[in-house]
């Protein structure tokens, strides 16, 4: 079997897999790489060894390599690619970045480690969202555009319009929490009562592709949520887009038995 080339591995990838006789030799394979991206010693960005270096590395076929390989990128770790070095995409993907949100405060906990880039504040004209919002489609909505960040990294952007007795009473200042809807509450004693998301995928355009670092036609996952307040009237309408390879949403179905 070839030997992996100096300098491809760093300190703390491990020189042998764990003997653990239970669990299939790719799955070991998986649990190193996966630990060493989520340790940061291979950052979003960087290239892991060749399938070669890595099956010399842990004494495995390349079958087994690429067994493990399949799986970090299933799981949003990595992309592979033909004839090229897998890229790291995400230290974290399916942890806090989920998108768990079965219940608000499983909502807030998805997003309580990002930070909020804001890029604009002001009026703007959207009729599909005025209908949403149940108000003319002429009426000029205020709009927060926005970058998300999580450890420094750009993680999505989202695109937020408020009903316009909402709208009206914030300002720029106001928006300090990642999490917007608690700043309704905060500033305009807003209680919600119900949240509705729509998942979707596109593929991405011009401003996706400024703002997030992404290529022209790379897949994004695209949310809708729409906030209501009391007696039921919506809020809020957020639209987020995220680099699908990266983002995760996670439901629950509940099955009551007979």
């Amino acid at each position: 079997m070839p030997t992996s080339r100096r300098g491809e591995f760093p300190g703390a990838v491990p020189r042998a897999l764990p003997s653990r006789r239970d669990t299939a030799l790719y799955r070991r394979v998986f649990d190193v790489l996966r630990k060493a991206i989520a340790d940061g010693t291979w950052a979003p960005g960087a290239s892991l060894p060749s399938e070669a270096s890595l099956g010399a590395r842990f004494d495995v076929s390349r079958i087994t390599i690429r067994q493990a390989l399949q799986l970090l990128q299933i799981e949003g770790y990595i992309r592979t690619q033909r004839a090229r070095r897998a890229i790291v995409l995400s230290r974290n993907p399916l942890g806090q970045s989920s998108g768990k949100v079965d219940t608000i405060e499983e909502l807030i906990q998805a997003a309580s480690d990002a930070q909020l880039r804001i890029r604009s504040w002001r009026s703007e004209l959207a009729p599909e969202v005025a209908q949403v919002l149940g108000v003319p489609p002429g009426t000029d909505l205020r709009c927060l555009r926005s970058t998300l960040l999580r450890g420094g990294q750009r993680m999505g952007r989202s695109i937020i319009y408020f009903h316009p007795s909402i709208g009206a009473r914030l300002r720029r200042q106001d928006f300090n929490d990642v999490i917007v809807f608690r700043v309704l509450r905060r500033e305009l004693g807003v209680k919600l009562v119900d949240v509705k998301m729509t998942v979707w995928a596109e593929l991405a355009e011009a401003e996706d592709v400024s703002q997030l670092g992404c290529k022209a036609g790379t897949a994004i996952l695209c949310t809708r949520l729409v906030y209501r307040g009391e007696q039921g009237l919506p809020v809020e309408v957020a639209f987020t887009r995220y680099p699908a390879a990266a983002h995760r949403v996670t439901y629950s179905v509940d099955v009551k038995s007979d």
